[in-house]
């Protein structure tokens, strides 16, 4: 790498709850990268006393990371975390990274080495593999890896696959402080909401088919109540968000594919312990702006109501698959 490129800091941004054991996996593949010049702001998003004192413990080991805690004011979530964490870099790049998941240790000198190459661009891309444990990272053989104009890839988040998460890129700092915050009233959808509005602005991008990071998969993560809830109240939010971004032609050519995106969170996510106020209010969002036929209507009203009294319970999935079959016809 030349002086330039390699003087130059890297902040990485890690929000962290609980979990010691695993978060310390994630802090060592940081502490192991080949390239020197960075700093980890780890955000502690309210641990218990002895988690914290094991994160404070192992960020003891190294000057280049910063052990802080979310303020008091601040609402709780990764997203606040995130968001106080640029507040508090000082690096020329950017990297945010989640608590679970692990670095190749080349992962930080690829970026920069790359963006050497690439300095007309605001954010760069790379791909992401999978592991169980630490000794077992491989490469996703289904990855998604896009080039496509800003407001291509915007309807690739909100129609299609989700191309990249939030730990994949690589920013210039100063096109992200001060003018781009994470929104912190969601607990999900937090990578497609942020990126949307990244990509709004019209920020330059390149992803590049290079594995340098890995994504840690783990069953069941969604499967409680509150995380359905959590579900079903972020899509709203998100909602809100891609609306507001998208032009009518956008939602029109798309419309099938947002409803059966639609579809398919309800159907995971309500049960008979749903609040369902969120829900209504992404349905009425969804009206307003594609139009429902009084027949779309009535089916996500019927799989409402199938799956808040009946959910799992015997015939209920072959009606709900009767539904879908008619709603993409």
């Amino acid at each position: 790498m030349k002086n330039k490129i390699k003087a130059q800091l890297v902040s990485i941004i890690v929000p962290v709850f609980n979990r010691s054991s695993i978060v310390e996996i994630t802090l060592q593949s940081i502490l192991d990268q080949t390239y020197q010049n960075w700093e980890c702001i780890v955000i502690d998003d309210g641990s218990t006393e002895d988690q914290y004192t094991e994160f404070y413990n192992f960020t003891k080991k190294d000057n280049r990371f910063r052990l802080l805690k979310r303020p008091n004011n601040k609402l709780k979530g990764a997203n606040a975390c995130r968001n106080y964490g640029v507040e508090n870099s000082k690096g020329e790049f950017i990297i945010f990274f989640d608590s679970d998941d692990l670095m190749a240790k080349s992962c930080i000198e690829n970026r920069v080495s790359t963006f050497e190459r690439y300095l007309e661009y605001d954010f760069l891309v790379f791909s992401m593999g999978h592991f169980k444990n630490e000794l077992d990272c491989f490469i996703d053989n289904n990855r998604k890896c896009i080039n496509l104009t800003n407001k291509e890839t915007i309807e690739e988040f909100v129609f299609s696959k989700l191309p990249w998460n939030v730990c994949r890129p690589i920013f210039k700092s100063n096109l992200i402080k001060n003018k781009i915050w994470f929104n912190e009233n969601i607990q999900n959808f937090q990578d497609d909401e942020f990126n949307i509005r990244v990509l709004a602005l019209n920020f330059r991008y390149l992803a590049i088919d290079v594995t340098d990071s890995y994504y840690r998969t783990e069953e069941g993560k969604y499967q409680s109540s509150k995380g359905k809830q959590n579900v079903l109240n972020s899509y709203f939010e998100y909602s809100k968000t891609f609306f507001s971004i998208l032009n009518t032609s956008q939602v029109i050519n798309n419309k099938k594919k947002l409803l059966l995106r639609f579809f398919t969170i309800l159907r995971h996510n309500i049960s008979n312990e749903s609040n369902l106020e969120s829900v209504y209010k992404t349905l009425d969002l969804i009206n307003v702006n594609s139009k429902l036929s009084l027949k779309e209507l009535s089916i996500f009203h019927f799989l409402i109501y199938l799956n808040k009294f009946f959910f799992n319970k015997k015939g209920s999935y072959k009606f709900t698959q009767f539904l879908k079959r008619i709603l993409i016809k």
